[in-house]
C-alpha cells in the first residue's frame, strides 16, 4: 500500500514538475522529429569548363558520402558561370557542370532519382561582377543534402 501511495505521488511530481496535468500528460503527443542538418559543398570549375578537378573529385565524394549515409536524403545540384560570355552559352556551361557533378555523385553511389539537378546560369552569383568579367568563384556548382 506505502508503495503504491509512493508510485503515485512520485508520478504527480514529475508531472507537476513539468507543468502538465496528468490527464493532459498522457494525451500530449510529442513534438515532431527535426528536420535533418542542411550540408552544402562547392565545387569550382576553370573558364568555360565542366572538368572536375581532384579537389572537385575529393568535394564531391565529400557529399556522396553525406548523401549514401543519410536514409532518405535528397541532393540538389546547381550549376552556376560567370557572366564572361553571353547568357545562351553560359547556361549551357551551367548544365554541363551540374551534370558532371552529378555523375560524379552518382559514381560515388548516391541514387540517380534522389538528385535534382538545376543550371542557373550567371544568376546567384556569389560575387557580384559587371557583365563580361572572370571570376573563379562564380564558376562552381553546388551541392545540397537534405
Amino acid at each position: 500500500m506505502i508503495r503504491t501511495l509512493s508510485a503515485m505521488l512520485g508520478i504527480l511530481l514529475v508531472t507537476a514538475a513539468c507543468g502538465e496535468s496528468l490527464q493532459s500528460a498522457s494525451l500530449t503527443t510529442p513534438p515532431p522529429a527535426p528536420p535533418p542538418p542542411i550540408r552544402a559543398w562547392l565545387v569550382f570549375f576553370d573558364t568555360n569548363s565542366s572538368t572536375l578537378s581532384e579537389q572537385a573529385n575529393m568535394t564531391v565524394r565529400a557529399a556522396a558520402d553525406v548523401a549514401r549515409t543519410s536514409a532518405g536524403s535528397k541532393v540538389e545540384v546547381t550549376g552556376y558561370t560567370d557572366t564572361e560570355g553571353s547568357v545562351a552559352v553560359n547556361q549551357v556551361v551551367a548544365t554541363r557542370r551540374a551534370n558532371a557533378v552529378k555523375d560524379a555523385l552518382v559514381r560515388a553511389g548516391v541514387p540517380a532519382q534522389s538528385i535534382r539537378m538545376i543550371a542557373a546560369g550567371e544568376t546567384g552569383l556569389l560575387v557580384p561582377t559587371p557583365q563580361n568579367t572572370r571570376y573563379p568563384s562564380n564558376r562552381r556548382t553546388m551541392i545540397v543534402v537534405q
